[in-house]
């Protein structure tokens, strides 16, 4: 079937690669214009996948605009991938595809529909999460008929790092699986129970920050989340900023202020926390963090 993709990412870029080799005829592919913005996690260059697949290369910051809509129905798609795409699509555009729009998301939906679903995932605790494939039927978020799922289990000392790269390989895995079913019409399409739906809101870089009055065991769960491919977990040393890329939880020997270097040690600064300590095992900062000094 003709096929556009709409992604910006490496995951959607991951799944397109996968995509015609089980059937779907790339006819376009859709992203955001140049040069990559290093505060955009993920973002990259679909430039060279679309000349290999002589695909028309359309450039857009709207994918809702009179402009990129008209460039999309000259297609004439068939299917549409809407695949590590930030914003929501509108009516007119879903109305592009003659056999539907499509989207992934990673959860496993009706539950924990919206934003930063990595980072929400480990922050909340979560055991089990996934990767669902839906039909996208109206402008509201990720509650569109499912057409498969991938669960994947959590692991107790889960990063953002080591979740996003699963759930990467997930996504291409539904890609292999779904789309030689929906070329083939033979896809199910699922109506999610609204009744069982619950939505993450959205983060930003500015939520980061460490309150250092936390528990440390909570301060390990809130480095893990935010570390890469996304901004990190920060603090301030003074007006510098301090991103920490990866800590641990420790017993202190003695209690101190929230927010104390109380050591400095082979293994990083131990910093003294709500209860507990924490050792920063990777920070990124332009200064030498001393005992004594205070983070907050």
């Amino acid at each position: 079937m003709r096929t556009v993709w709409v992604s910006f990412d490496t995951v959607g870029r991951d799944c397109l690669h996968a995509a015609p080799g089980v059937g779907a005829e790339v006819v376009g592919v859709v992203t955001l214009p140049g040069p990559i913005d290093p505060n955009r996690s993920g973002q990259c260059s679909f430039d060279e996948v679309a000349a290999r697949l002589d695909a028309v290369l359309v450039e857009t910051r709207d994918v809702n605009d009179l402009e990129t809509l008209n460039a999309i129905r000259k297609l004439e798609p068939e299917l549409i991938f809407v695949v590590g795409w930030s914003q929501l699509v509108h009516d007119p555009f879903i109305a592009l595809a003659r056999e539907g729009v499509f989207g992934m998301h990673p959860t496993l939906l009706p539950r924990h529909r919206g934003r930063a679903p990595i980072p929400w995932a480990i922050l909340t605790g979560l055991a089990r999460t996934g990767v669902t494939l839906f039909e996208i039927l109206d402008a509201s978020p990720d509650s569109g008929a499912i057409v498969g799922q991938v669960t994947l289990d959590v692991a107790p000392d889960e990063t953002a790092t080591t979740l996003f790269a699963r759930i990467a390989e997930a996504h291409v895995a539904l890609t292999r699986e779904l789309v030689p079913q929906l070329v083939a019409r033979t896809a199910p399409r699922i109506p999610q129970d609204p009744s069982r739906a619950s939505s993450w809101p959205r983060r930003v870089p500015a939520d980061g920050i460490i309150d250092w009055e936390t528990r440390a065991s909570y301060l390990y769960d809130w480095v893990r989340a935010q570390t890469r491919p996304y901004p990190g977990a920060f603090s301030f040393l003074g007006d510098e900023k301090v991103i920490v890329w990866a800590a641990r939880p420790v017993e202190l020997g003695q209690p101190a202020p929230a927010g104390t270097i109380v050591e400095v040690g082979p293994e990083g600064p131990v910093v003294a926390c709500g209860e507990g300590g924490l050792v920063l095992e990777e920070i990124q900062t332009t200064g030498e963090l001393v005992v004594g000094a205070r983070l907050g």
